[in-house]
């Protein structure tokens, strides 16, 4: 059975175990704990299975050109053991932590990513709302508004946290 909860403090080396094992490199484990060091990780949530930690999500601070009021959050990365992918547990994660920032104070969330994963969560091009990311990422660079309106006010240029500029690619 999948638990979906929020990380405690000393996971963080399982944590960064489930993203170097998804993603076969040490980036996005030192995403994440850069983004706690740097006080920019925002929110997260994990998938244990039998008290093993198989996925987790991260949302971070981001930057708006014009509108910015700390309302947004970037969701980045996410990962989820090869053992346990394809099995629903990443769009299990997404879902449930999407839910749990919909009972904050948040209005939106961007996410550059594969459009046809996000979009069955409801992203859509962030460009239809005058927003762009620093990477070129096109129509691979998405938004959702967590509430009607959610994204009215917020264009330019969206600029991940510092901790992103460290990805190789």
């Amino acid at each position: 059975m999948i638990v979906i909860r929020p990380p405690r403090l000393d996971e963080l080396a399982a944590i960064m175990a489930v993203h170097r094992a998804a993603f076969g490199r040490d980036d996005e484990a030192a995403l994440v704990g850069r983004l706690r060091a740097d006080g920019d990780d925002a929110f997260e949530l994990l998938a244990e299975a039998d008290g093993a930690v198989v996925a987790h999500v991260a949302f971070s601070r981001l930057r708006i050109e014009h509108g910015d009021d700390g309302l947004a959050l970037g969701l980045a990365p996410v990962a989820v053991l090869p053992a346990w992918q394809r099995r629903g547990v990443g769009s299990t994660l997404i879902r449930h932590s999407l839910e749990a920032l919909r009972k904050q104070p948040m209005r939106a969330v961007m996410v550059l990513g594969d459009p046809g994963y996000y979009a069955r969560f409801g992203f859509t091009p962030a460009s239809r709302a005058s927003l762009h990311d620093t990477y070129g990422g096109g129509d691979a660079f998405m938004a959702l508004a967590l509430h009607s309106g959610g994204l009215d006010g917020y264009r330019g240029r969206v600029d991940y946290a510092p901790a992103f500029d460290l990805l190789t690619d």
